[in-house]
């Protein structure tokens, strides 16, 4: 039972009053029940019907091994072992996931139709929530570009790699001649809602895992009719629906999917490497957002931007290795290789069970190649895949006897595992209470909402989220004391986790805004040595840092910084003008009036009738 309310909190945990409706509370639950389950389950006995494979106990130890030496090395220990508040992928959650693997491969017939009925449910209910917000009714409407459909996710990619799971799960229950009538009725609904979700989400990455699972599905059990039926009807699909030009750009190895791809890869691969050890241990769990700035190059800023924070290496073995290293690489090539070559032996099998639990597991590993682990969707599918490794064909529940022959190492497993489902459930409610005051922070006709973001901040201090927000939310009012109140906040983030480059690109921007206010010498002083250190240091080619790091420059009177800068990060952000309008008033106001006018005149060419560039030509070159 237990497993199967996991999974439903995977598919369906939404908190509809919360600022991020699908985060704390879904990873709360997830947590906090996942750990529970794993020390209620290690009190079953030391007997198991069956053996985990070897490779599955030597690639979770190589894994584990290299993910804690590399947390204990991270610059970020505390959030290398908890995790960040939007990804929560720390080294507890990879633990979570080791552990689900092995107590329900504990269970291998006796959990399984609680896994199938809750991914029944789960998926219907993302079905329908799908087709609520193609059709943009109220609280389901999707705000995403391209009519993208994120589902209980609020994320089409999460959608479509959590609809890689349920679907082969649905359509085995639908076809399973062991359940009723109206179980097969209930469950071929719900594979039809997850394969529409699965195509509403418009996620490349899950329709190549799609097409490579139906292939092997078809292939390994000789399914020609079915085969044929899906060809014709992805070609239906590709010629009169929007599916075709998305689909189209998996094949643009210039300019699709599969460039931005191969770009990300390289500069996680410069990462890899760039450690005291040579990329033998990572940059710890949580740890890639802290190096991406110094490795990536102008190509890809040109090119991609750098409006985000960039965080996940949008492959699940590069990612796994730029937070453990190569030691953690290996052990998990270990446990895909063997995934994969279960899930292919398991598709000949005869009970469709164990065919729905083999394709699913098999999209989820081609998935991730091209996305990243995911902390709301991963539990759920490594209880699939360790049902997948020990399940046999033979329906003899195994029931263990509870707290009989546990053994002491059990014993102690089982208590740490009760201590972080408790501190998994403390956390969790705080968190919900804390994004709940930011949602009233935020709203349109809030009357005091930085007292609200204040209130978010101390149910979760350790959460540097909301410091973020406050600092934000404080900024707002864009008097000095608004950005001295912004600053403090800021600062507050940062004594949690000082190399954090969303909190010192914000808390640079608090401190080049009070300097402009103040004109104070130290306060000048304290924004360009801190915008200096970043933009030499950790974000060398971000335009936005190097912007604000030549008007510190200029506003400190060295002009020749200030032009160098300014010109760099009108290079790295061609199609913004801001940077150009900066380096036009110190060409100007240094009097160089030829080298501004050929500026301005480049802004006419972005951005024409910019106010900025008006007003300048009229300061300096009217009558």
């Amino acid at each position: 039972m237990r497993f199967g309310v996991i999974i439903a909190a995977v598919f369906l945990a939404v908190d509809p009053f919360g600022w991020d409706q699908v985060g704390p509370l879904r990873f709360g639950l997830i947590s906090a029940i996942g750990f529970a389950t794993i020390a209620a389950s290690l009190g079953a006995g030391d007997a198991r019907p069956q053996p985990l494979p070897r490779w599955a106990v030597l690639g979770w130890t190589i894994t584990l091994s290299g993910l804690v030496v590399s947390t204990a090395m991270s610059s970020d220990r505390w959030h290398a072992l908890i995790g960040t508040p939007d990804r929560h992928f720390g080294l507890a959650t990879w633990f979570l996931l080791v552990g689900l693997f092995a107590v329900a491969s504990i269970y291998p017939n006796s959990i399984v139709p609680f896994v199938v009925n809750a991914t029944i449910v789960g998926a219907m209910g993302t079905g329908i929530w799908s087709i609520l917000e193609v059709l943009d009714v109220g609280f389901f409407a999707s705000s995403f570009a391209g009519d993208r459909v994120g589902g209980t996710f609020r994320q089409p990619a999460y959608l479509g790699a959590a609809m890689l799971l349920a679907a082969p799960m649905c359509v085995g229950a639908a076809v399973d001649a062991t359940r009723s009538l109206a179980a097969r009725s209930i469950a071929g609904a719900s594979s039809v809602l997850a394969i529409l979700a699965l195509g509403l989400s418009q996620s490349r990455g899950a329709w190549l895992a799609a097409i490579v699972v139906s292939v092997a599905v078809v292939t390994k059990r000789r399914m020609l009719r079915v085969g044929a039926l899906a060809v014709v009807a992805v070609a239906l699909l590709a010629a009169f629906t929007p599916v075709g030009a998305r689909l189209s750009t998996l094949t643009d190895i210039e300019t699709g999917v599969v460039a931005g791809r191969i770009d990300e890869w390289q500069v996680g691969a410069r990462a890899l490497t760039d450690t005291p050890t040579f990329g033998v241990t990572g940059h710890g769990p949580e740890g890639y957002r802290l190096v991406f700035g110094a490795h990536v190059d102008d190509d890809y800023v040109i090119e991609h931007g750098r409006d985000v924070i960039t965080d996940r290496a949008h492959n699940a073995l590069l990612d796994t290795a730029l937070a453990g290293g190569l030691v953690s690489l290996a052990g998990i090539l270990l446990l895909y290789g063997g995934l994969a070559v279960t899930a292919f032996q398991r598709l000949k099998a005869d009970d469709v069970i164990d065919v729905a639990l083999a394709a699913a597991v098999l999209g989820a590993l081609v998935q991730q190649l091209v996305l990243f682990p995911l902390a709301e969707l991963d539990p759920a599918m490594w209880i699939m895949a360790g049902l997948l490794v020990t399940r046999r064909p033979s329906r003899e529940l195994y029931r263990p006897p509870l707290f009989r022959y546990v053994s002491q190492g059990r014993r102690l497993a089982m208590l740490g595992a009760g201590f972080l489902a408790a501190m998994s459930a403390i956390a969790g409610l705080s968190d919900v209470a804390a994004d709940h005051a930011i949602a009233n922070a935020v709203e349109a006709d809030a009357t005091s909402p930085l007292v609200s973001a204040d209130q978010a901040r101390a149910r979760r201090p350790d959460s540097v989220r909301y410091d973020f927000i406050a600092g934000r939310i404080a900024s707002n009012s864009a008097d000095l004391a608004g950005f001295l109140a912004a600053r403090d906040r800021l600062e507050d983030g940062l004594s949690i986790s000082p190399n954090d480059p969303a909190l010192r690109i914000e808390y640079a921007t608090a401190l080049l805004e009070i300097a402009r206010r103040s004109q104070d010498e130290a306060d000048l002083a304290a924004a360009h040595d801190e915008l200096a250190d970043l933009a030499t240091t950790a974000e060398p080619r971000h335009p936005d840092v190097l912007m604000r790091y030549g008007i510190a420059a200029a506003l400190r009177g060295d002009a020749q910084t200030a032009i160098d800068v300014l010109g760099r990060a009108a290079k790295l952000s061609p199609t913004n003008v801001d940077p150009l309008v900066n380096l036009a008033t110190v060409h100007l106001e240094e009097g160089d009036l030829a080298r501004g006018e050929a500026v301005l005149d480049q802004i006419d060419v972005l951005a024409p009738a910019n106010a900025r560039a008006e007003q300048l030509r009229r300061d300096f070159f009217s009558e």
